[in-house]
């Protein structure tokens, strides 16, 4: 399964034996990292891949290179993107607990200014199990956007806003596997982030 939290729209890149159609990950250019993921034959230039698909997954090349397959598995891989506003005030991070282990499959990332040195944000493919969660702040997060969890469980990937991380492990059922306290002055939840490490 394979489930992102960014709309990916296939392009046919032009190579110089032939035409492979895939989606990009990241950004080209100074300060930037593209990751193109080349997708199966099902998937033409204009299609989108989104949210979770069950008829997909993470491949390798023969070179082990990643790529997107039209393939069942067990499996879930997450591509998660914290990209959002431009990034002057606060850079788009994404993090997972400490002591969570993470497979990192690939890194990209994107970035603002010419030089790239403005802002940036991250965007990774990870192998993902039952359990894990995935808190990003968005690029452009100074200006007020609510870090986002993005939480694993029974085969499928739910999403809350900070303020509503809280209801969202309840009605899973599950117990919040990091600190979580409510600030009376702020009005607002707030997280240990000594607790969380950059993926």
């Amino acid at each position: 399964m394979l489930y992102t939290n960014t709309t990916l729209k296939a392009v046919s890149k032009e190579m110089k034996f032939g035409t492979v159609t895939g989606v990009a990950i990241g950004e080209c250019g100074r300060g930037r990292r593209e990751v193109f993921l080349p997708t199966p034959k099902s998937i033409q230039a204009d299609d989108v891949i989104k949210e979770l698909r069950s008829d997909l997954t993470i491949g390798t090349s023969k070179s082990g290179r990643p790529r997107i397959d039209a393939r069942k598995d067990d499996n879930i891989y997450l591509i998660l993107s914290s990209e959002r506003g431009y990034t002057r005030r606060g850079c788009g991070r994404i993090r997972a607990p400490k002591g969570q282990e993470v497979e990192l499959i690939a890194r990209g990332n994107g970035a603002d200014g010419e030089a790239g040195r403005i802002g940036s944000w991250d965007a990774i493919i990870v192998k993902a199990k039952d359990g894990d969660v995935f808190r990003l702040t968005w690029g452009g997060s100074g200006y007020g956007y609510d870090a986002t969890f993005y939480v694993v469980s029974g085969g499928k990937v739910y999403s809350a806003n900070q303020p509503e991380i809280e209801d969202l492990y309840e009605s899973l059922g599950l117990e919040i596997p990091f600190s979580l306290t409510y600030d009376q002055d702020e009005g607002c939840l707030v997280i240990d982030r000594d607790e969380w490490q950059m993926i």
